[in-house]
């Protein structure tokens, strides 16, 4: 989706924060995404990341989810700190610190970013265990879209799989990302990750995240048991029910495919690499 830029916001919303941070020398975007709006490195003062949507698009719930879990996300969090937000000229704004000389992270095998990125979601699980969003929805919410999604794309085992699977096993107390995937990771030249864009962040268990990040890495090149072999050396895959990962794991293919046949044409192609790894990996679960 063709990103919004810099110019394209109001008057009066540039005004504002240029108020707050001193005028916009230079405005780099972040490139395309699945949510309109403007996401923009900013050259002020002190360097600024900028993301905005106007009220009426029907994303907005994005980027409110995105405001309500930066505003209580604990300092121990490797994540960039919100610096303020507001409401101008039919805008909603978001203002976070500039991670300088990030880049995406590397999930292939041999790259030094997935032992980081492997203790980031540590870090994730323990400083989030006990969620601090009172109004965080459950990730069964999440589970139970996909699942009805995946309901058309799925049969025999694989079916038997997902529908066997009492939904209180996604029952928890941790606050987590749900979109962990390279997009979403940054990593600096110390080797540091950051993790960004809370905007499906949800409660549930601290397992869930690894589950979610599984099938990024066997498309980054990992095979199944590598991958889950990788996710076994973070404390919370410890806690994985069996049956509630392979039911994520069909989940996850079925709502994959089903994108890929049936999602936004400018996405169905970026949809064919991890749906092809998210039934890889439930072939290798039953």
């Amino acid at each position: 989706m063709t990103r919004l830029q810099w110019a394209d916001l109001p008057g009066e919303a540039r005004a504002q924060i240029e108020a707050r941070f001193g005028p916009a020398d230079g405005a780099v975007s972040a490139g395309p995404g699945l949510t309109p709006g403007v996401a923009a490195h900013l050259t002020t003062e002190r360097g600024i990341f900028l993301k905005g949507i106007p009220l009426r698009s029907p994303a907005r719930h994005h980027y409110e989810r995105e405001l309500a879990v930066n505003t209580v996300l604990p300092g121990g969090v490797p994540a960039p700190r919100l610096l303020w937000s507001g409401r101008a000229a039919g805008w909603l704004l978001l203002v976070f610190e500039r991670i300088l000389d990030a880049r995406q992270a590397d999930l292939s095998p041999e790259s030094p970013d997935v032992d980081a990125v492997l203790d980031a979601v540590t870090c994730l699980g323990e400083v989030l265990a006990a969620c601090p969003w009172p109004d965080a929805p459950g990730v069964d919410e999440k589970f139970d879209v996909m699942r009805r999604r995946a309901q058309a794309e799925l049969g025999g085992r694989y079916a038997e799989a997902l529908y066997a699977l009492d939904l209180r096993e996604f029952g928890g107390s941790a606050l987590l990302h749900a979109d962990l995937h390279e997009g979403n990771l940054l990593v600096t030249h110390h080797g540091r990750v950051h993790v960004v864009d809370w905007s499906l962040a949800c409660r549930g268990p601290a397992w869930m995240d690894l589950a979610l990040l599984v099938p990024r890495l066997i498309a980054a090149g990992h095979t199944p048991a590598q991958a889950e072999a990788l996710a076994a050396t973070v404390p919370a895959w410890r806690a994985a029910p069996p049956a509630a990962v392979t039911a994520l794991a069909a989940a996850r293919a079925g709502f994959a495919a089903h994108m890929a046949r049936h999602g936004p044409g400018h996405l169905r192609a970026r949809r064919g690499r991890p749906a092809a790894a998210c039934r890889a990996w439930l072939a290798y679960r039953t």
